[in-house]
């Protein structure tokens, strides 16, 4: 996914900087919604100061190719957005944990619905599912 992601930056006429490259690789290669904090870490402090990998979050979100995820406690985390499939969120409310699933839980008659009784045409949503994760079910 780095790799497509990176294409579309280059391709709308954006540089493709180290900084900018190693951020997206290491989003990719978290597999889950991530934390500037937890990037930085894995880049490593002499490769990628913290005020750049937040400056490039904000940019990758800015430019629609990455996503904020709000998770418990206000806390937030970044994910790349996949070009050719849509994403909701999964969320343990006991240990956390945060798994992206390209499900969704709207089906097409609560837009209508949306549309019909409040007279607004929806362009994208985001879901978040709270409950227990299967690890947590388990240690229960």
């Amino acid at each position: 996914m780095a790799d497509e992601i990176l294409q579309l930056i280059a391709r709308g006429g954006h540089r493709v900087t180290g900084p900018r490259r190693r951020v997206v690789e290491a989003m990719a290669a978290a597999g889950a919604p991530v934390s500037a904090r937890d990037l930085h870490q894995s880049l490593g402090a002499e490769d990628t100061d913290l005020v750049t990998v937040y400056r490039t979050l904000r940019w990758l979100v800015d430019l629609g190719v990455a996503r904020t995820v709000v998770a418990g406690a206000g806390a937030e985390l970044f994910e790349l957005v996949p070009s050719d499939r849509h994403s909701h969120h999964l969320h343990c409310d006991r240990c956390g944990a945060i798994r992206t699933v390209a499900v969704c839980g709207l089906d097409r008659a609560v837009l209508d619905r949306i549309e019909r009784d409040f007279g607004f045409s929806v362009d994208h949503h985001r879901l978040t599912f709270h409950g227990v994760c299967a690890d947590c079910r388990g240690a229960s």
